[in-house]
């Protein structure tokens, strides 16, 4: 085999293993309906740094036409795993947050609650992770894999030299 086709062979392959590497903190977005209360909807956000297995920051907004509307908070002290639990009354409300977050799929769920008075707001969401990511991360892992043995083939069956 010739050496510049080796070297080609070796930069397609650590080509393809960059593209596959996955930065270490991520920020997760949802939007889902605050149940129990018309008319108001729920925006979440947190950040996760695989690396460490911590959350960064959490943070709920409530919009919308009822007694929660309008209201924001923002959790930035660190929680370590893959579990964040948040649950405090803020003058007269008391929130509840909750995510799960399953980092052998990448998806999460988050549920909580909002209560003031007799007023209370639940609220859930559920990510469904993206199946073609780990489908094509398989794909190019069997793709290199045929190669280098179709390479290491190649490289065994040479002619017997005659005398």
């Amino acid at each position: 085999m010739k050496p510049y086709f080796k070297l080609a062979v070796v930069a397609c392959v650590v080509a393809c293993s960059v593209a596959a590497y996955a930065g270490s903190v991520t920020t997760f977005n949802f939007n889902t309906n605050l149940n129990g209360v018309s008319s108001t909807t729920v925006q979440g956000t947190f950040s996760y740094n695989s690396a460490t297995n911590t959350f960064t920051s959490a943070g709920l907004t409530f919009v919308g036409n009822s007694i929660f509307g309008g209201l924001s908070g923002t959790v930035t002290k660190p929680q370590s795993g893959t579990t964040f639990v948040f649950k405090q009354t803020i003058n007269g409300y008391i929130v509840s947050y909750t995510i799960v977050f399953d980092p052998l799929t990448g998806s999460y769920t988050t549920y909580g609650s909002i209560t003031y008075g007799g007023t209370t707001g639940t609220f859930q969401f559920n990510q469904v992770p993206e199946g073609g990511a780990q489908l094509s991360y398989l794909a190019l892992s069997g793709l290199v894999l045929f190669a280098g043995i179709v390479l290491a083939g190649k490289q065994r069956r040479v002619p017997a030299e005659n005398s």
